[in-house]
C-alpha cells in the first residue's frame, strides 16, 4: 500500500497525510499545512492559493482522498 502524500499549497511543502496537525475546509475539501501561518495565509486568500498552488503543479492534487 502506498502512502498518501498531501501538499501546503502556500508554501509547496508535502507529507504522508496524517503528519501535520494544521488544516482548514475550503468548498468541500480539506486543505493540509506545514504550521498555522500557512494555514492562516490560506484562510485569507484560499482561491489565490489553490489557482497558484495548480499552476505550478498541474498534475498534482493537494487533496488527495486516502
Amino acid at each position: 500500500m502506498s502512502e498518501v502524500i498531501v501538499w501546503d499549497v502556500v508554501c509547496d511543502m508535502h507529507t504522508e497525510l496524517g503528519k501535520w496537525q494544521s488544516k482548514a475546509e475550503y468548498n468541500g475539501k480539506t486543505y493540509y499545512f506545514c504550521c498555522d501561518g500557512c494555514k492562516g495565509a490560506f484562510e485569507k486568500s484560499p482561491e489565490y492559493h489553490i489557482q497558484n498552488f495548480a499552476e505550478e503543479h498541474p498534475d498534482v492534487d493537494p487533496t488527495p482522498v486516502a
